[in-house]
């Protein structure tokens, strides 16, 4: 019995180094370098451990998104994004007044882009961003409006808006 294991271990061995002589180099790979990938990438660049579906822009910059439905359950919504449309920095709103008789909500969640506030491209406009969403939930007079002002991060930019809310 021992003698059949050791022929069959043998003539795996024999077939798979056949196979690697006939395709070349590329069966057999040894794992990138250090040098060729560095820790720094293997744990925070794409791929890495920590972002692993980040890519690292080609240009820098950010663009502050603005979007929403214009619903009472997304009246507005703001995020940011690099060069390649991946969010960044989640923006900072505070409702500066509000309609008495109803609640204002601020929520992490996805919207479609619309506008801009600011920044370095308008590429992402169209495309789902995440960011934070406003929504309204009670009555309102017609012709009720909300204040936001909304501050991005890293510089500290902000903007206010006057949002309508809908009647109901």
């Amino acid at each position: 019995m021992p003698a059949i294991v050791l022929r069959a271990a043998l003539s795996a061995l024999a077939v798979s180094a056949g196979l690697l002589a006939a395709s070349g180099e590329g069966f057999a790979q040894s794992p990138p370098t250090l040098q060729e990938y560095p820790l720094r990438d293997r744990i925070f660049g794409p791929g890495g451990a920590v972002f692993p579906d980040y890519v690292t822009p080609s240009e820098y910059g950010t663009a502050f998104l603005i979007g929403g439905s214009g619903t009472r359950g997304a009246l507005f919504a703001a995020g940011t994004a690099d060069f390649n449309c991946q969010q960044t920095q989640v923006p900072t709103i505070r409702v500066l007044s509000a309609p008495p008789g109803g609640q204002v909500f601020i929520r992490y969640g996805s919207f479609t882009a619309r506008a801009i506030d600011g920044g370095a491209t308008t590429l992402c406009l169209g495309r789902q961003a995440k960011g934070l969403v406003v929504s309204f939930k009670g009555k309102a007079a017609p012709g009720s409006q909300i204040a936001l002002r909304v501050t991005y991060p890293p510089r500290g930019a902000w903007y206010d808006h006057v949002i309508a809310v809908p009647p109901r």
